[in-house]
C-alpha cells in the first residue's frame, strides 16, 4: 500500500494519502484542509510503503 505526500497548491498544505494494494490511485485528490480538488502527489516525494507492510511482512493486520 503505497503512501503519498501530497500538496495543495490552493493552501500549501502539505499530507498523506494512501492507496490501497491492488488499486490505482484516484484521478482527483481532494486538500485535507481546505477541500480544494488541485491537490496531487508532491514533485520531490516518492511514494512510500505502508508501515505495517514491512513490520508484519504480509500486509496490514487490520486490511487483511
Amino acid at each position: 500500500m503505497p503512501v503519498y505526500t501530497l500538496y495543495c497548491p490552493d493552501c500549501e498544505h502539505r499530507f498523506k494519502g494512501m492507496v490501497m494494494a491492488k488499486t490505482e490511485p484516484p484521478r482527483e485528490w481532494v486538500c485535507s484542509q481546505c477541500g480544494s480538488r488541485r491537490a496531487a502527489p508532491a514533485p520531490d516525494a516518492t511514494p512510500e510503503r505502508h508501515p505495517w507492510e514491512e513490520k508484519h511482512g504480509g500486509g496490514c493486520p487490520c486490511c487483511g
